[in-house]
Order: C-alpha cells, then structure tokens, then sequence
C-alpha cells in the first residue's frame, strides 16, 4: 500500500505538535527533578560545606559510611520507619472504615458529613503542627484536659516524654490526612457494583463478610495507589516535626529528612545532608518501588 504524500504530511505534523507539546513538561520535570538529583549525588562525595569555595575534599562514599556510624542518623532512620508504620496504617483503618459506613448513608447526609471531614485536610502542615502543639500543651491543652477527665492526665506524657512524642505527631498528621484516604476510597466505592451487595445479602453474607469478600478485594488497586502516595509522604515528613517537636525530646522524633535539614542548615555539613537525603530516596524506592511496579503490571494486564 502506497502512503500518499498528504498522509505523511499530516503523519510529520503530528509528531512535530508532539514533540513541541512534551519539551515544557520534559525541560521543567529535567529542571526540578533530574538537575537537582544529580547535584545531590555529586555533593554527597565531597565534605561540601556552604563558604568554603571550590576546593572541596573529595570523600567518595565516607559521607554514607558516616551515616551508619552515626547513632542519631540511625535513630532518625527507625523513627521514620516507626513513624510511617503507625501514621499509615491509622489513616488506612479509619479512611477506609468512614468511607465504608459514609456510603451507607442516605446521599445528602454522606456528603454534607464528608464536606465536615474533609475540612482537615485544607490546613496546611505547618498550621497542623501549631494547633496540635497548642493541644498537647500540659496546662492548657485540650487533650492534657481530656486525659485529666478520665484520670490519665499523669500517665500521659505528650510531646513532652521520648516515648509518647512520635505517636503524638502520628496522630496529629493522621488528623490531617486521613480525609484524603476517604474521599480516594469513597470515590473508589462508587464503581463497585450495587448488584453484588445485593446479591451477597441474599446469600446470607453479614457486614463484615461482604466488606473483606468484597468491598476490599475489589478496591485492592485503589489502596494500592493509596498507601504508595500516603506511604512515601509519611516516609519524607519534616514540617510537622519541625512544628511541633524540633527532633525532641532527645531526638525521639528527629526523622530522616530533620536529620538533614539539621546537618545541611545548622552545622553547615551539606555533603552530608545530601548523603542523607539520596539514601532516603534509596529507602523509598526499596520500600514502596515493588508497589508502583506490581501497579503497573496491573494496569497494563487490565487493558
């Protein structure tokens, strides 16, 4: 079959309109994203200190060496873990579990209840860390009033005891971000069929056997795409520890990218911080880059 010259034409146009289309996303994702990288990976060879000028001695890996002999990056290293685990895991019960009893509900009271829950989520992080820092206060603080109430106002140390501060800021961003899990969740529900439901009921099935035979299977792929953007979201958290806590007390809730904001802005070891900052990269991408790929392979197998 014999291409005509007006189909090639139209062929190259296209291409041309492609290309011209792709260069803005591609020059700014090479600017912000792959430039920056690059530079960090560079840096973290050297003792890069900020004034030094260009004679910067080159350490090759010592800075990462340094990194798992430092006592305080490897705590910063397990609060993170620790801190990811929690926050995640809280905001996938409770995301799930008010998406699940809202769909239940009559359509106008589930949407007005789900515009009240969602309002969290419209307060940045910093303002989170304020409020919530002003809550755990021990004086006069809302939830040092409420642990008063119920006679645990001794037992509970806020923000202000090693063992309770982690858990604290956990429950102050599962606050702030579990309204995103539900709406991501409550949109998901939307597609699951009502038949089956009514279909399962017939069976006999009770609430919690529809909700783990179906509801859940079937939003397996909504979750999966959930815990990937919550997962390393928690993974990264700086503005609430640096809000509400500073690292403390004696560093219990000082996270892998505190930790490097400290050492690149407070002792002046930017080598070091960016060594820190490419093996958090490192650990997101071991942690959470199976997720994305079994992601995809779904997706492509769904066409």
């Amino acid at each position: 079959m014999v291409k005509s010259p007006a189909g090639q034409g139209l062929r190259a146009r296209d291409g041309l309109l492609g290309v011209v289309l792709i260069v803005p996303a591609a020059t700014t994702i090479l600017a912000v994203m792959i430039v920056p990288l690059i530079f960090a990976v560079f840096a973290s060879l050297y003792d890069y200190k900020l004034g030094r000028g260009a004679n910067l001695p080159f350490v090759f890996l010592g800075n990462y060496k340094r990194f798992f002999q430092d006592p305080l990056a490897i705590k910063s290293l397990i609060n993170t873990a620790v801190y990811t685990a929690v926050d995640l895991s809280l905001c996938l019960v409770l995301g799930v579990g008010i998406a699940t009893v809202l769909a239940t509900l009559r359509p106008r009271l589930a949407n007005f209840l789900r515009a009240i829950f969602t309002m969290p989520l419209l307060i940045s992080p910093i303002i989170v860390s304020l409020i919530w820092r002003y809550m755990y206060d021990p004086q006069y603080g809302f939830v040092y009033w409420l642990m008063r109430s119920v006679g645990l106002g001794d037992w509970f140390g806020g923000l202000s005891r090693p063992s309770s501060a982690l858990a604290c800021v956990a429950l102050a961003d599962v606050w702030n971000v579990t309204p995103f899990i539900m709406l991501v969740i409550s949109a998901g529900l939307t597609v699951i069929p009502d038949e089956l439901y009514e279909a399962a009921r017939i069976d006999g099935a009770g609430a919690f056997r529809i909700f783990y035979r179906i509801t859940l299977p079937l939003l397996s792929k909504v979750l999966a795409v959930v815990v990937l953007i919550r997962g390393t979201d928690a993974f990264r958290v700086f503005d609430l520890i640096y809000g509400m806590t500073n690292g403390g007390p004696a560093n219990s809730t000082s996270s892998l990218s505190f930790y490097a904001y400290k050492a690149a802005y407070q002792d002046n070891e930017m080598g070091y911080a960016m060594a820190i900052s490419v093996l958090t990269l490192i650990a997101l991408v071991a942690l959470f880059g199976p997720l994305m790929r079994n992601s995809a392979r779904a997706a492509e197998a769904g066409k």
